[in-house]
């Protein structure tokens, strides 16, 4: 009996044993994934602007620099042999009025001085005249007519009576303040009181604003018109506002010009309205669902950005979790060394280098899938490249960049706008504003002086003749 009871104390034992032992392997198990979540809340806590799509304005504060990278820091100002670069003298035909300083006898010995061979020292300053404008005034007598037994007058200029109070330039220069400066209807109203003395309601100012919306509406459709003939374009979108709805907007980059497209919509009837279903070029974007929509619509083909992707993989190689940044450094590593050679494009012959990238895209593939550590976000980096391949090698066969930088550049200036502005507040409002950006994005990228085409479209507008247009050379 004395053994009986031994055995079944023992048995008692082992049972209480294996369940304590279960219990802490449960805990054990439930505390592990408890730590992988803690570790993805701080990584997540620490994605910014360049690891992440997060948009820049919403890092809290920049990433404090060390010790080597301040040391590194240049000084302010000309740095240790750089070239001086100085501003080139107005021409002669430019200068309004001369002045000779002369000397009549030695600044400091006060003897007779004798004219010398040497070419004078030119200073030249700017300034403001006391009234930066013209008024124009146009007399109208009235005349009575014995035959018709009324009074006649002189019509106006067709011209002056449609343009009104302001003339073509001032109507453009109130655009340009409008559009390129940032400034508020109140903010210019301000800016003509106190600097011309001109006294003018916000009002008129929107109208001439509306004026200059007309003058530039037919270079912009040409524009507009003329992306689903392009080879290859940029397509990017941010988000937007009008008296607080959301709406988009869209930017399509050619080689040689831009078009803004404002819209309610951020899918892809927005591509198939603007570029149409027969769009065969290729076009450089991000993984937004609405571009690969698109491809199945249409015969167009894809260019995913690097970037994006690269940001994306910086964020694992940054991450806590020791298996995650061992993949996500692996990962950059083979992508870097793939930028290393997109760079040297210009330096070796095209089949070497497409030989070369095929290689590169082979090394990325087979790093994607090496060692893939359990993490679903990123499994789906590794699918996305998988089944995505070709789009994101698109750039190998020909020549576009593997980015879309430039697409993300021009749209930059959107986002700016509506960070000082909060937005529109009707739809004129939006037709102006892509309008105008369209037009100062394809000046800027021809060289083109903006406020000198916005005057040619004013006045051609005014005189109800053809504006120039933005796709001749």
């Amino acid at each position: 009996m004395y053994h009986i009871y031994v055995l079944g104390n023992k048995d008692k034992r082992i049972a209480e044993l294996e369940t304590q032992l279960k219990f802490a392997l449960d805990e054990n198990e439930r505390l592990r994934a408890e730590i992988i979540k803690l570790k993805e809340k701080i990584d997540s806590l620490n994605k910014t602007s360049k690891n992440s799509h997060k948009p820049p304005s919403s890092d809290i504060v920049d990433n404090p620099k060390t010790e080597d990278k301040q040391k590194q820091e240049p000084k302010k100002g000309a740095q240790f042999g750089h070239k001086r670069h100085l501003r080139k003298p107005f021409e002669k035909t430019k200068v309004d009025e001369t002045f000779l300083l002369d000397l009549k006898t030695c600044p400091v010995c006060e003897g007779n001085l004798e004219a010398s061979n040497e070419s004078p020292e030119v200073h030249q300053q700017v300034e403001l005249v006391e009234k930066p404008f013209i008024v124009k005034e146009y007399i109208r007598p009235w005349y009575w007519c014995n035959h018709c037994k009324c009074f006649h007058i002189a019509k106006l200029p067709g011209e002056v009576e449609k343009s009104g109070l302001f003339g073509p330039k001032l109507i453009a220069f109130v655009a340009y303040l409008k559009g390129r400066c940032h400034m508020s209807y109140k903010t210019i109203k301000d800016f003509f009181t106190d600097t011309f003395s001109l006294n003018v309601s916000t009002g008129f100012l929107a109208k001439q604003v509306r004026k200059a919306s007309n003058a530039i509406a037919i270079p912009y459709n040409e524009l507009k018109s003329q992306l689903p003939h392009e080879k290859h374009l940029h397509i990017d979108e941010t988000g937007g506002k009008e008296n607080g709805q959301k709406l988009w907007n869209w930017c399509f980059r050619a080689e040689d010009f831009t078009v803004f497209h404002i819209d309610k919509s951020r899918g892809s009837e927005v591509l198939e309205k603007i570029l149409g279903k027969d769009f065969a070029g290729i076009i450089s974007c991000d993984f937004w669902g609405a571009y690969r929509k698109f491809i199945g619509l249409s015969l167009a083909l894809l260019q995913f950005c690097w970037a994006h992707l690269i940001r994306e993989v910086k964020y694992y190689a940054g991450s806590s979790r020791k298996e995650v940044s061992s993949y996500g450094a692996r990962l950059l590593l083979a992508i870097k060394k793939m930028f290393n050679t997109i760079h040297q494009r210009d330096q070796i012959s095209e089949r070497e280098w497409v030989l070369k990238m095929e290689k590169h895209r082979e090394m990325i593939m087979w790093e994607s899938w090496e060692d893939l550590p359990e993490d679903s976000d990123v499994e789906k980096i590794a699918e996305r490249l998988w089944d995505w391949q070709e789009e994101y090698f698109c750039f190998i066969y020909y020549k576009i960049p593997p980015t879309n930088n430039l697409g993300e550049q021009s749209i930059r200036r959107v986002v700016i706008d509506r960070k000082i502005t909060q937005g529109t507040r009707s739809d004129w409002g939006n037709r102006w504003m892509e309008r105008f950006w369209s037009v100062l994005s394809t000046c800027e990228q021809r060289g083109t002086n903006v406020m000198v085409f916005l005057k040619s479209c004013i006045d051609s507008y005014l005189h109800g003749h053809s504006p120039p247009s933005l796709l001749e050379n």
